[in-house]
């Protein structure tokens, strides 16, 4: 090993593990690489041009292209119209909504961005699951799976696959069909489907909730600041003697008094008024500790009391969407009272217990929000691009005369694709038909587009470039040839199948593609193989994570609204990708005559 060579995977394995901590957003830590290999290009041989090539690689310019012409869709009310009649349609057999939910967000995720998708069809799942008083829980992983299976079966049905066709491209292959690929995809969607309404369905967590919205957060704990006031019947109890674990399922995690925590064990510690009890409770708890217990909710104390007692401040949950500026923010630095104009009384996140006060929460993609506030607020709130709201919203808030426009304009970027005009072209064409047919507005385009997105791949493309001309893609490519010495090419494609798994699970979708695709081509190459198949190995491999809420945006965005736990999608997800890993490597071993 060289030591160019040794450099490159420093970079890499330091860029894994600052990944995996997760203690600095991901777009961020993308960009520092590519700043870093810009200065360590000389020795890297990675000239300036190439380190800031991600910008405008092809892949990243379609991307962005893709968001845009989703938010076309959505904003036409195309997406929401299906989840209307997928309602209609889908009756109170359990078999027959997963059927509708899986042939409802399956073509859609095929033909534009899956995550679109997945936001626009939560409220629909949620109000079809409560008409039948069926729980969430029991559509919205099948919601996240499919989306992710119907995504890989065309070349714009995710990201990573246009990435993957573009390095592909780099490496010396024909850019990849719309359809190349998409009989693989088929199949394994179609295997996907037996799993789910076979064994998936019964491993499906049964969080069962009444069917009114005022009582479907009975399920959901949050956490919150409540003050204890000067006529609480708390004051002169321990917190051991005021039993509110036993009789009012409300656990107290800090006591705050005078600004400062007090210590632990808290058990003994007398309460006191206006001390502030850090508390961890169900949302219907939260609310009616306010009148049984003479507590406030401490985000609310300095509104009036006419506003506190008017009769027009309702609930309202949310996710935090993957475009909200609230992320890697908290509730004081976003100013989010000043700015909405509503109360976030409690937060959510993925399972863990949040140890800080509420205005100092970090916020990010997939926490859920319980808002309290005015009407009018609370509809703005609905209207926002930012948030995921689990209400079915009205229909009639969307364009809907210009949803064959928008429909048309779909289809032609398919078809011209299909046909073999570069899925760059179409994608960028059709983007600019969505604002100039009033489909979208202007600034609508600005706040489609994920940003984040676009600065991870324009960050993760040099590192690829890096491993490429140091060698380091073809250092891994001869042990996956060794390997080869003991196994045949099948198992050399499940392999790199698994690792190309692992990567995507654990540390992004994109750094995955970028790091193996060089990699697999090296290794088809040298063993005499078509690289193909090692390519679209690759895309199914990081297009598809089913077994953490965090693996893939579509399971973050339904592990609030779904009220899961963090194993409810090992448990049910695990089996999937093992499944997968098996299948998919399999047909492509078939189909492609590896």
């Amino acid at each position: 090993m060289t030591p160019e060579i040794a450099l490159a995977f420093a970079i890499l394995i330091g860029a894994l593990i600052v990944f995996m901590l997760d203690v600095v957003p991901i777009d961020f830590v993308a960009f520092s690489i590519m700043a870093l290999i810009l200065v360590l290009g000389p020795i890297l041989g990675v000239t300036p041009q190439e380190a800031i090539s991600g910008f405008s690689n092809p892949a990243t310019v379609t991307i962005l292209a893709m968001f845009i012409l989703s938010a076309g869709i959505y904003r036409t009310g195309l997406i929401n119209r299906l989840g209307h009649a997928m309602i209609r349609i889908a009756g109170n057999s359990e078999i027959k909504q997963l059927l509708t939910v899986i042939f409802v967000v399956g073509p859609i995720s095929a033909i534009t961005n899956n995550t679109a998708a997945v936001a626009v069809l939560i409220p629909s799942v949620v109000t079809m699951a409560r008409e039948h008083y069926r729980a969430p829980s029991k559509l919205l992983i099948p919601l996240s799976y499919f989306s992710q299976l119907g995504g890989a079966i065309t070349l714009l049905g995710t990201a990573t696959n246009v990435l993957a066709s573009a390095i592909a491209v780099r490496e010396g292959l024909e850019p990849f069909g719309m359809f190349e690929f998409s009989h693989i995809g088929i199949m394994a969607f179609a295997v996907g489907a037996v799993y789910i309404l076979t064994i998936g369905r019964r491993l499906l967590p049964d969080r069962r909730v009444e069917p009114r919205i005022g009582k479907d957060y009975r399920m959901n704990e949050f956490v919150t600041d409540v003050i204890v006031l000067d006529d609480s019947p708390l004051i002169g109890k321990t917190l051991t003697e005021s039993r509110l674990r036993e009789k009012h399922d409300t656990h107290v995690l800090e006591i705050l008094r005078d600004g400062h925590k007090l210590k632990h064990p808290i058990g003994n510690r007398t309460i006191e008024p206006w001390d502030i009890l850090f508390i961890k409770t169900r949302s219907e708890r939260l609310l009616s500790l306010e009148s049984k217990l003479g507590l406030a909710i401490e985000p609310e104390i300095n509104l009036s009391q006419d506003a506190l007692a008017s009769e027009n401040r309702v609930l309202l949950e949310v996710v935090i969407g993957p475009t909200s500026d609230l992320i890697g923010g908290t509730l004081e630095s976003t100013n989010f009272r000043q700015h909405y104009n509503c109360t976030v009384i409690a937060i959510r996140k993925h399972g863990e217990v949040i140890r800080e006060r509420l205005g100092q929460v970090p916020l990010n993609f997939g926490d859920t929000l319980l808002l309290r506030g005015s009407v009018t607020a609370i509809d703005q709130i609905k209207r926002e691009p930012g948030f995921i709201i689990t209400e079915e919203p009205e229909i009639e808030e969307f364009r809907q005369e210009k949803t064959g426009v928008a429909l048309a304009i779909i289809a032609g970027v398919v078809l011209f694709a299909a046909l073999g005009m570069p899925i760059l072209v179409t994608a960028i064409a059709g983007a600019v038909l969505m604002v100039w047919t009033g489909c979208l507005q202007v600034n609508e385009m600005h706040e489609a587009i994920r940003w984040d997105v676009i600065f991870l791949l324009a960050g993760i493309i040099p590192l690829g470039i890096a491993l490429q001309n140091t060698g380091g893609a073809q250092l891994l490519a001869n042990l996956a040839v060794a390997s080869a010495n003991y196994v045949q090419p099948l198992f050399v494609l499940m392999i790199f199948y698994v690792v190309t798994v692992f990567l995507a699970e654990f540390i992004s979708h994109s750094a995955a593609v970028v790091v193996m695709v060089p990699v697999g081509v090296a290794t088809a190459n040298a063993l005499g193989l078509d690289p193909r198949p090692f390519v679209v190995a690759s895309m199914f491999a990081s297009a598809m994570s089913f077994s953490t809420p965090v693996s893939y945006q579509t399971n973050a965005m339904v592990y609030g609204p779904g009220g899961y736990k963090f194993l409810d999608f090992t448990r049910v997800g695990a089996p999937m990708s093992l499944l997968m890993a098996i299948v998919v490597p399999i047909l492509i071993y078939i189909v492609e005559g590896l």
